[in-house]
């Protein structure tokens, strides 16, 4: 099993993981800078609060929204515009959302056994990779360190049950080696069971927003909504139900790690 992302971070900290470890424990999310941040993606358009969520939630989610966290020296955005088997093509678009000293993308998606993995240096492409597990679609630059075991064969394809080996397949399960970069890199990943040592991302807070025409004016109905749903979801978050992220990982229908 594994689970779903769709995000891109920026990164201005020599210690992104400890960083985000100190955003876990002290939350200083501060929405209107995510609003600002998450608006230079669209344009015109009006971004108005629906709800402050978990990443773990914004990362799974498959609808029209977008998602942003700012922490000062780090930044995410999760939203549709990241769901790209070809990260190089996205140089441009992120340089120009926030320049920084490093900006990551992870993209995965279960249904496909699907994964992609990004890092930009100061606004250069240093390593993408995207994969299926047949098909390898872009693998720009040199491979990390943490790559080495699993083009090495210590972290196998594994089959459901039923389901036949394919022969041409890579050596790894390509959302693994992805999840494992943001791993590497922001100290977390998204699949559980998460490791001893991993952040939680369902402990780090974003916010949502709707996407609405240049014209439109938010209400007050607008606000009191978001006011709403957000006290919704951290009381869910006090009592998660059965199903929730919190409690199981998305299961997949052919491929799992």
């Amino acid at each position: 099993m594994s689970a779903r992302a769709a995000t891109v971070w920026f990164i201005d900290s020599p210690d992104p993981a400890d960083d985000l470890r100190s955003v876990v424990r002290a939350p200083r999310h501060d929405h209107q800078h995510a609003q600002q941040l998450a608006s230079k993606i669209y344009g015109d358009s009006v971004l108005v609060p629906l709800v402050d969520t978990d990443l773990a939630t914004a990362a799974a989610a498959k609808d029209h929204h977008v998602y942003a966290g700012f922490y000062g020296s780090l930044a995410v955005i999760s939203c549709s515009l990241f769901e790209t088997a070809v990260p190089s093509t996205l140089t441009r678009t992120l340089a120009a959302i926030r320049p920084s000293a490093v900006t990551t993308l992870l993209y995965t998606e279960p249904d496909t056994s699907f994964g992609a993995f990004a890092r930009w240096e100061s606004g250069s492409l240093r390593r993408s990779f995207s994969a299926d597990p047949v098909t390898i679609h872009e693998d720009h630059g040199l491979p990390f360190t943490f790559e080495k075991p699993f083009w090495g064969g210590e972290y196998p394809l594994t089959y459901a049950e039923g389901v036949p080996n394919q022969g041409m397949a890579l050596p790894f399960h390509p959302a693994q080696l992805a999840e494992e970069a943001n791993r590497s890199w922001l100290g977390f990943r998204y699949t559980h069971p998460l490791a001893p040592t991993d952040l939680d991302p369902a402990d780090i807070t974003v916010t949502g927003f709707a996407l609405h025409p240049a014209e439109y004016e938010p209400t007050a109905a607008d606000f009191e909504n978001y006011r709403r749903a957000t006290a919704a979801h951290a009381g869910e978050r006090a009592a998660p139900p059965e199903g929730h992220p919190r409690k199981r990982g998305r299961i997949r229908e052919y491929f799992g790690f």
